[in-house]
């Protein structure tokens, strides 16, 4: 692009200077400079092209490494069956039916649970939020979360890739977060809101450390990570180029007095 420039600039000079051997001069220049733009504007969409092909593939080993830990999650609940049974079995021969109730209470609510994710109308976000309750299993993180009851992807402008895009980072940071706690203290809660005006509404909060003023000013940075080694401080990047390319806003509390981080975003609606 340098090159094209000071060609172009030569043609300038030429054609201010009156001289007809230039004109043949101008006309390899400007054959020359019109080369090279060609050249520039296949250079640029190769490396578009690339720069997207590169970014598809990071996203994808993420979610690869949530579904590996999904199924490994399904296996664990699978080998725990018989475990159940052995509980259930021993319970009524023990005739403890109070404690009986209370146990198998606990697994109905964690099978219908998992049965009203399968079920939602949005599969994209069924199978997200299967993922994320997966992986907060076998962590070991209370993971709460709150969908639409009914959700309709050509109702708005904002794309169900781009919302799990953004909640995915948000709800990674705050697993690693909980995971500083100990077990009873590790809790994470994400929602999704379709608001009235057609906007979308996504928070996520996490028990665990205070974000510093110092960090809040450069968290959002490519390659700023206060996680340290093995963290490519990408992730809160992605979501604030998200939030930008929809034109919302992305706000952050972190109390430390009640050790609580808040990330809330709101996405307009294109259409309205």
């Amino acid at each position: 692009m340098l090159v094209q420039f000071f060609l172009l600039a030569v043609i300038q000079l030429i054609q201010t200077t009156p001289d007809k051997d230039n004109v043949v001069l101008n006309s390899i220049l400007f054959n020359l400079a019109a080369l090279l733009s060609l050249l520039v504007l296949v250079s640029i969409i190769r490396l578009l092209v690339r720069t997207r092909e590169q970014a598809a593939r990071t996203t994808q080993e993420v979610y690869i490494d949530d579904i590996n830990d999904m199924f490994t999650s399904i296996r664990g609940q699978r080998h725990d069956f018989l475990n159940h049974v052995q509980v259930i079995h021993t319970m009524v021969q023990m005739g403890k039916m109070d404690q009986l109730k209370n146990y198998v209470a606990d697994l109905v609510k964690e099978t219908r649970d998992v049965s009203d994710i399968v079920h939602h109308s949005s599969p994209a976000l069924a199978a997200f939020i299967q993922a994320k309750t997966a992986v907060s299993i076998g962590k070991g993180i209370d993971f709460a979360y709150e969908l639409p009851d009914r959700w309709d992807s050509g109702e708005t402008a904002v794309k169900v890739i781009d919302i799990i895009k953004i909640m995915g980072n948000l709800v990674d940071n705050a697993f690693d977060e909980a995971m500083s706690l100990p077990p009873s203290e590790r809790s994470v809660f994400a929602s999704i809101r379709s608001l009235e005006d057609g906007s979308i509404e996504l928070q996520v909060s996490n028990r665990g450390r205070a974000i510093t003023k110092n960090d809040q000013q450069h968290i959002f940075q490519p390659g700023y990570t206060t996680k340290g080694e093995g963290h490519s401080g990408l992730g809160l990047a992605i979501v604030q180029e998200r939030v930008k390319h929809y034109k919302g806003s992305l706000d952050l509390t972190s109390d430390e007095k009640e050790g609580l981080t808040v990330f809330k975003v709101c996405l307009p609606d294109a259409n309205v």
